[in-house]
């Protein structure tokens, strides 16, 4: 997988759930696949529709697939000229972030490991006059990071109870570590993302700087931990939160995961523990 790793800056206090650890930067961030060929838009696979990410041959969702079609739509306001990749993930990403919301049914699955695949035209086929955006979801490894193929449709599912299914969990700091290591939640773990991403604002508006994602995160994720944990009285767990880079933030990644981080590891899951002692 293509990915863009954005530097990070971090600035820890080891305190209470009811305080904050801050880490500023994220893990990687799911780049998108052309097309390898040109494809007519009345070819295209349509909404709700499976498919392998290497063509737009149809799957039926029951079946083995790595890509669910959540929007079909049209890339505008670019050159004639074949674009940029920067640009055209620009044009691209943003609508497909909201596709993606409103398909699982949550604003939070940049706490899950579902995340966007965009396609567009090649360069034949925008030559061509093709203008066409694909938008699809993706299920990420929780231990190399890459698109699995996998049975069964994404659509609501974060609306109902998957949310522990496709749960973000590192078997690192998510306050301390550079590069955050995702393993599965039902191996030995420090961190759990939690419901109650955070939005930061909007793409188009400017990214904001470390002391105004502190401004908005802090309080939120400290909630949103306490809230899943079910107790804002540990001092063995902490909120610590992770936004995305500056070039993220243009693409759409405009929020910042609230994370659980106990200070130590174990198995088991943080939600609903209360007051009883860290599972080992």
């Amino acid at each position: 997988m293509n990915c863009v790793r954005q530097a990070v800056l971090v600035l820890l206090t080891m305190l209470a759930v009811s305080a904050c650890a801050i880490h500023v930067g994220g893990y990687a961030v799911p780049g998108p696949l052309p097309s390898t060929a040109s494809a007519p838009a009345p070819d295209l696979p349509k909404l709700g529709q499976c498919m392998n990410s290497a063509d737009f041959k149809v799957l039926a969702c029951g079946e083995p697939h790595e890509a669910e079609i959540t929007a079909v739509g049209e890339i505008s306001g670019l050159s004639k000229e074949y674009p940029s990749e920067r640009d055209l993930r620009r044009a691209a990403l943003p609508p497909c972030r909201d596709a993606l919301t409103e398909y699982l049914g949550s604003a939070d699955a940049d706490a899950t490991r579902l995340q966007v695949w965009a396609f567009w035209p090649n360069k034949k086929g925008w030559e061509d006059g093709q203008r066409w955006r694909l938008c699809s979801v993706i299920e990420m490894s929780p231990n190399d990071e890459k698109k699995v193929s996998r049975k069964g449709s994404l659509k609501g599912v974060l609306a109902a109870s998957g949310f522990g299914t496709y749960q973000l969990c590192s078997s690192g700091s998510p306050a301390k570590d550079t590069k955050l290591a995702l393993v599965g939640c039902d191996t030995p773990h420090v961190g759990e993302a939690v419901p109650g991403v955070v939005s930061l604002g909007k793409f188009t508006d400017p990214a904001p700087s470390q002391d105004q994602i502190t401004a908005i995160a802090k309080d939120k994720c400290a909630k949103a931990v306490a809230d899943y944990v079910g107790s804002d009285k540990r001092t063995d767990v902490i909120a610590a939160w992770r936004p995305f880079g500056a070039q993220a933030w243009s693409e759409g990644w405009t929020n910042a995961i609230c994370y659980a981080e106990a200070s130590r590891t174990f198995s088991g899951r943080l939600w609903g523990l209360g007051v009883k002692p860290l599972p080992n």
